[in-house]
């Protein structure tokens, strides 16, 4: 940080400049990434922690940005006035699809819609559904999946109060994912100095304060090279699905291995961005990635030879159960050693609450840290409350909320730290309150409540704490530093929110929501209310084998931390750890050991020197599949194409 950091003389507020475009950004993500998502149905735009269509709007923002510096310097946007414009589009990317609005809508039309007298739905489920919580209309839900009748308008009216109620809970939850990284951000970002490896290319991106508004990357060969080896399979791949004896690259295979009565299964996806994503990390935690994610693979199979299992895999839990527990305690571990190591930072952010005036370390952070204080406290109580109101009981819907909150701040610590570009809890919180006090104990009105709560909380592949993380280290690349960050913020992810829930009404209404996406509108209720009537059904009870497996992870994870700190040549990273039987890093291993190999080749042959100078080839990898997916979803809606699916992340 620099000295003269804390001085008023270098806190600015955000531009005009600056909040006009990002607001723009905000309305055409809010817009445009629902349609692409619901209607073309390519490449998923917004299902990722860097997602490639906020990577392809930044760089038109920098390329018009440019255009505009040749008409008139004084209309063009600074380098801060970019990084500012990049938070809103990160932010507002969040929501409307895959973050938020795009599991709720259908999670909160789908218990009535799906009920049949077979899964006996009718009397498990809706009778314990508060009104105020989802669509209480036959038609009303019916006509959401199916499509309006002749003559029918959209019932507006009807989702009303169950979305106002929502947005309660949701304000309420990004409140408070704000507020712990607002007290957080001083540790990691300044302290711990983590690498942010998804915001190399964006912070990259937004050099743009040379005369002619171009940053200097975009002038390197190297760069290029990169886009031009991502985008060859994206255009091939593309073009094999319009004209089918186009050959096109398998980027997506399975490798099963038998194992007596057992498969070992490997997935063995290409994914270039992640690729670029590990290069930039350290070498020792990119192998250990890799290294733990067919440790865990390996795991299940050999300890089902074993005879040992808690029962089948659980719905977007990893692996088996034993698996799922096992990292599930890591995490409880890398959340409770990294509140430890922040203590200090915590200490003062409680003091300086109390403490009338701003304290001269809050003129250089987003907010005042009581503002943090407020809303991590003030946010969970909410949530708590609501939850309760919702049918569950206390105790309960607070054991549901820190296992909620485990899963956010471990994953955003993978993503912020390891480059993880997709998150999935390791263990579902809804698993993790059943098996801590019983379903008995939850009763049916509350395991209801926690199958609405999939919404936000099980399938997260889009987390918005850690958009939250990136956008606070977008926000330290400022000089000077920018008051208004968080103001910013919240109108992005409002308008985001409007525009996805519009957006996402009008097309379910005129053309069927089934038709529209398969998993979004049939398997994400299915599943949720699914797993419910299971827990009421098979209730769930505390056991011991759980609790051991959650110890053991908790004991594995704190060896590996202290050996990791202890001794400069021990290899593993504790972090690969905790993370790695997680889905996607089990989907997306093999282009992870590729970055490693690269970098570890680089850095052992030509050193530091070489890896700077090659950085921007990987760079260019994730532009290139940025530029290629964005492109494709282009083409797909002006033929009026459907299913050009190039890449799953």
């Amino acid at each position: 940080m620099r000295a003269d950091a804390g001085s008023p003389d270098n806190v600015r507020p955000i531009s005009g400049r600056a909040r006009v475009v990002s607001i723009l950004c905000a309305i055409l993500v809010a817009v445009a990434l629902p349609y692409a998502n619901l209607v073309i149905r390519g490449s998923r735009p917004a299902n990722t922690s860097l997602p490639f269509g906020v990577v392809a709007l930044g760089f038109a923002v920098v390329a018009l940005n440019a255009l505009a510096a040749r008409v008139c310097r004084r209309l063009s946007l600074s380098r801060d006035d970019i990084l500012i414009v990049l938070v809103a589009l990160m932010v507002s990317s969040a929501v409307p699809t895959w973050g938020l609005i795009g599991q709720l809508l259908p999670i909160m039309a789908g218990a009535q819609y799906y009920a049949t007298p077979e899964n006996r739905w009718e009397e498990l489920l809706l009778e314990n559904v508060p009104p105020w919580m989802a669509p209480s209309l036959p038609h009303v839900n019916r006509q959401f999946f199916e499509g309006l009748s002749p003559g029918a308008a959209i019932p507006w009216g009807a989702w009303a109060g169950p979305l106002a109620a929502w947005g309660v809970f949701a304000a309420a939850l990004y409140a408070t994912m704000a507020g712990i990284m607002l007290l957080l951000r001083p540790q990691w970002v300044d302290r711990e100095r983590l690498i942010f490896p998804l915001m190399r290319l964006p912070v990259e991106l937004a050099q743009v304060d040379g005369p002619r508004r171009i940053p200097p990357i975009l002038s390197d060969p190297l760069l290029w090279v990169g886009v031009f080896i991502a985008l060859v399979p994206t255009v091939l791949n593309g073009l094999h699905f319009y004209i089918p004896s186009i050959p096109a690259m398998r980027l997506r295979n399975t490798l099963y291995i038998p194992m007596q009565q057992e498969t070992l299964i490997l997935h063995l996806w290409l994914n270039f961005a992640v690729i670029g994503f590990t290069y930039v990390v350290s070498a020792d935690l990119g192998f250990t990635l890799w290294f733990f994610a067919l440790i865990a693979a390996l795991q299940t199979p050999l300890m089902r030879l074993a005879g040992v299992s808690l029962g089948g895999k659980e719905v977007y839990c990893a692996g088996s159960p034993a698996v799922s527990n096992q990292a599930m305690g890591a995490m409880i571990f890398l959340v409770g050693a990294g509140v430890w190591a922040a203590r200090e930072v915590l200490a003062k952010a409680w003091r300086a609450t109390w403490r009338s005036g701003p304290p001269v370390e809050a003129l250089c952070e987003p907010a005042h840290p009581r503002v943090g204080i407020l809303l991590t406290g003030g946010g969970f109580l909410v949530m708590a409350g609501w939850l309760i109101a919702g049918g569950l009981k206390p105790l309960p819907a607070v054991i549901f909320l820190v296992g909620a909150f485990v899963n956010f701040i471990a994953l955003t610590r993978a993503t912020v730290q390891g480059g993880i570009p997709v998150t999935r809890a390791a263990l579902i919180p809804q698993s993790f309150a059943a098996y801590a006090v019983g379903s008995p104990a939850i009763g049916a009105k509350g395991l209801t409540s926690l199958g609405y709560a999939f919404a936000w909380s099980a399938d997260i592949r889009v987390v918005m704490m850690t958009f939250v993380s990136h956008s606070f280290k977008l926000w330290s690349e400022t000089h000077p530093r920018r008051r208004g960050l968080l103001p910013l913020m919240a109108a992005s992810a409002v308008i985001a929110a409007i525009g996805g829930i519009v957006i996402t009404l009008y097309f379910a209404y005129t053309k069927g929501g089934v038709s529209l996406s398969s998993w979004l509108f049939r398997g994400n209720p299915v599943s949720a209310f699914t797993y419910v009537t299971g827990q009421m059904q098979t209730p769930a009870e505390p056991g011991f084998g759980r609790f051991a497996y959650l110890a053991i992870g908790a004991g594995v994870m704190g060896l590996l931390t202290s050996l990791h700190y202890r001794f400069l040549w021990w290899p593993l990273h504790p972090l690969g750890f905790a993370v790695a039987a997680t889905q996607p890093v089990q989907d997306l291993w093999l282009p992870i050991i590729i970055g490693w190999a690269l970098k570890s080749f680089t850095m052992r042959y030509g050193g530091y020197r070489l890896y700077r100078r090659s950085l921007p080839l990987l760079l260019g990898a994730i532009l290139g599949q940025s530029l290629g997916c964005a492109a494709w979803l282009l083409v797909d809606g002006l033929l009026g194409k459907t299913g050009n699916l190039i890449f799953v992340y």
